[in-house]
């Protein structure tokens, strides 16, 4: 039969579709060899006849094994890609069923509460709880994620977590505050996420810390400050849509992240007179592109006297009229 280290290598994937991990070990076993008995599946299991037969019917009834006709009887292991996608399928339905019970238990929850504004608005206090509740958010992310990133931060940012939710194809569009963006190594962590799918803008200042999941989750700061000890949980409302909308207000207004990757002197003439119309200042810009203020300064005044403009006001007007933005 199969090696006790296979065995143990591949035990407990199967307990994740409900199977109890005595019936996977006797399937793992049996799907090894031809056929077995209830006599040589013990042998392999260390256990009695009498409960490796057990196993067998039990595996029999989920249609992951087959008898054969003889004596003393003979069990087959039933193939995978057709039995394991079996399994899956009834697990499945049992989460779909289980997801479609939660509006019920959440029902209960509030019926247990008092009636009233908590059970649209419920405030956390505390960085731990907050940033348990913060996860919990964006393990149940569905179809998208936004935010707008603003120090102070509570959760260390997790690429991990980012990349398994772009890899649901759940969208994730973030908003930085420039200082956000400006803090050492952070620029470089924003492209990574980028480059794994990520939406990222950027504007010099932003009302509040602000996050938004799907259609029923928004998280926001109780007040502003340099430490964050209170956040409002929002659930579907009015409120939460208006949320959404102030979200999408400051994304319009926003400007990309820019990339310091050498870019040509068309689009690096653009993303400065870009960057300069959203309202940044030199030093804003020069930690953006990765150069010094006075590289900056110098490129604006380029930028201004090929425009003919004397303000940096008018360079935006002439160069959006001349299709440069």
């Amino acid at each position: 039969m199969v090696p006790h280290e296979s065995r143990a290598a591949s035990a407990g994937f199967l307990e994740a579709l409900g199977l109890p991990e005595p019936e996977e070990a006797a399937y793992l076993c049996a799907l090894a060899v031809p056929s077995c008995t209830a006599a040589s599946l013990a042998d392999e299991l260390g256990t009695t006849a009498e409960r490796a037969a057990r196993l067998l019917q039990l595996l029999a009834a989920r249609g992951l094994l087959h008898r054969r006709d003889g004596d003393p009887a003979r069990w087959s292991a039933a193939a995978p890609d057709l039995a394991v996608e079996a399994l899956l399928l009834r697990r499945e339905e049992e989460l779909c069923r289980t997801r479609g019970r939660i509006a019920e238990l959440m029902r209960t929850y509030r019926s247990a509460r008092r009636p009233c504004a908590t059970d649209l608005v419920e405030v956390l206090t505390g960085t731990a709880a907050i940033a348990q509740h913060w996860r919990s958010m964006l393990a149940g992310a569905r179809r998208r994620v936004l935010l707008f990133d603003k120090p102070p931060h509570i959760v260390r940012s997790d690429p991990g977590l980012e990349r398994a939710l772009l890899g649901r194809d759940v969208q994730i569009r973030v908003v930085y505050e420039a200082g956000s963006v400006g803090a050492p190594g952070r620029l470089a962590e924003i492209r990574a996420c980028v480059a794994a799918g990520e939406q990222a803008r950027v504007l010099p200042e932003l009302p509040c810390k602000l996050a938004v999941v799907d259609d029923r989750w928004a998280m926001l700061p109780l007040c502003t400050g340099s430490e964050l000890h209170g956040a409002m949980l929002v659930r579907t409302s009015s409120l939460l849509d208006a949320l959404t909308g102030t979200f999408e207000a400051y994304w319009n207004r926003s400007v990309r992240v820019p990339d310091t990757r050498a870019p040509a002197d068309g689009d690096r003439r653009a993303e400065l007179l870009t960057l300069l119309c959203a309202g940044y200042t030199d030093d804003s810009i020069a930690r953006l592109l990765g150069v010094s203020p006075r590289t900056v300064q110098r490129r604006v005044r380029e930028v201004m006297d090929s425009l003919g403009a004397r303000t940096r006001f008018q360079a935006g007007i002439q160069a959006a009229r001349a299709g440069l933005l």
